[in-house]
């Protein structure tokens, strides 16, 4: 144990140099994945842990490089240089409370309270201790200590919970074993940390710091604590970096997922217009032409019986078809608009690639098939976000307006120029929606600016729709 303690003491530089390296890597390799992959919510979030990382590993490298500038440096600027090694320390803490609060607000909006209320506490406590403080040296050490109490163990707790949050609402309900198990893995590992980075502290003269420091777990187990604390850098690294990883091929997948249903749901729509414009229409027309000849123009009452008997079965395939119509539109909602735009905007497939807003100041009285209209054109709006504009965030806001109910759909993509851009089948498919809403679409759109789509329905299309449903 002796042996094993003097060898750490003698490579003390050198372990903080790798200690600083590691975190400095956790940080520059979490920073390019995410700028990679920014089109997933938790990977845009990730830039505070690489804040952290990057940050917290100058930090421990000051502690190598300030003492061999002090041989050359005046006396003050070492002390600045030493203040500024403690700054960055808060400051990299302050980066972990960020990333909890961001990744916790859909459970704990008061977070980013938290996080003010916290950081606050220790800048006065970071000038109050410097009166007291009998040395500068005095002083940066408080000054560290409650750094990794008030900032730095919350900090990884709360991380490692925001962590096991997004692993549980964003990453489970996809069935991506890979990436919830990977995620955990960080959770986990920022939870020793909190033990490790924020209870295990330099020596001090108050309770817990003159119990529970890096000195007394050295003396017990012969291993500086930052030889742990690299260990646990390094598993978060791997266990991060894998994440992103996989997020790749996962986001890819579930655009083509989208893809996929998107031509589907079209055949499917496709189908039953040709139902509706051939089959039904034919079978109408032949039924009607039966009811013309009617008993006026037919004297045998056997015959007569036979022409109404087949009137009634060409009734009956026209109801039919009209079912088969209805089942091939298996998108066609049974609850009203908004709880219909709630239900689709929490699935998965788009909650977890785009940060979507809804701004709602009115629920039209549609019918399911208007619904289902509607519904559609905002699903496409979110499918091209996502497969095209590379949006980040999306805004959908219902009004009322003089002329009937207006559906805005904005978000923050590429965009296109108007001018020369060729209408897909999925524009097309939206613009024949609104047609048989009654409504109008207006799709405008710049480089780099995104594009606003509107739809705007009459009020007394509504009101037409409900009826033919009703008659129905």
């Amino acid at each position: 144990m002796t042996g094993l303690r003097e060898f750490f003491t003698l490579n003390r530089p050198l372990v903080l140099f790798v200690y600083g390296q590691t975190f400095f890597i956790l940080g520059l390799a979490i920073l390019l994945q995410s700028r990679r992959h920014s089109r997933l919510r938790l990977a845009r979030d990730l830039r505070w842990l690489a804040g952290f990382g990057l940050l917290h590993g100058i930090h421990e490298w000051g502690e190598v490089f300030i003492p061999i500038q002090a041989a050359f440096l005046p006396r003050p600027y070492v002390e600045l240089l030493l203040t500024v090694r403690v700054v960055l320390l808060a400051a990299s803490f302050t980066c972990l409370l960020v990333f909890s609060a961001v990744t916790l607000e859909g459970r704990w909006p008061w977070g980013r309270r938290l996080v003010i209320g916290l950081v606050a506490l220790w800048v006065v406590l970071f000038w109050l201790m410097l009166y007291p403080a009998n040395t500068v040296e005095q002083w940066h050490q408080r000054s560290s200590i409650w750094a990794r109490y008030l900032l730095g163990f919350p900090g990884s707790l709360l991380a490692a919970y925001g962590l096991r949050y997004q692993a549980e609402t964003s990453v489970k309900p996809l069935g991506v074993a890979r990436i919830y198990s990977t995620l955990r893995v960080a959770g986990f590992a920022l939870l020793v940390y909190a033990v490790l980075g924020g209870l295990v502290v330099t020596p001090g003269d108050f309770f817990p710091a003159n119990v529970l420091n890096r000195e007394t777990v050295q003396t017990f187990v012969g291993i500086p604590i930052e030889v742990f604390r690299s260990t646990i850098g390094l598993i978060l690294a791997v266990s991060m970096i894998r994440a992103l990883e996989v997020f790749e091929i996962e986001v890819d997948r579930l655009i083509e997922d989208i893809e996929v249903e998107r031509i589907q749901s079209a055949e499917r729509d496709r189908i039953g217009q040709e139902i509706h414009d051939g089959a039904v229409q034919a079978v109408y027309s032949a039924s009607l032409i039966l009811e013309s000849i009617g008993p006026y123009l037919i004297d045998n009452a056997e015959a007569a019986l036979r022409l109404d008997r087949a009137g009634r079965v060409l009734s009956s395939a026209v109801s039919d078809l009209r079912r088969y119509m209805i089942s091939l539109r298996s998108d066609t909602p049974h609850e009203p608009l908004v709880a219909s735009l709630r239900t689709l905007i929490s699935d998965p497939r788009f909650s977890t690639l785009l940060n979507i807003q809804l701004k709602l100041d009115a629920d039209p009285d549609l019918n399911s098939l208007q619904v289902g209209h509607a519904l559609a054109i905002v699903q496409e709006s979110l499918s091209n976000a996502i497969r095209h504009a590379n949006a980040h965030h999306m805004t959908i806001s219902i009004c009322q307006a003089v002329e009937g109910w207006l559906l805005r759909i904005e978000d923050d993509g590429k965009g296109f120029d108007e001018k020369t851009a060729v209408a897909g089948f999925g524009l097309r498919a939206m613009r024949d929606r609104a047609r048989l809403l009654g409504g109008t679409l207006d799709i405008r759109s710049r480089p780099g600016k995104g594009t606003t789509i509107t739809l705007l329905v009459p009020e007394e299309k509504i009101h037409e729709g409900a009826t033919l449903a009703a008659g129905r």
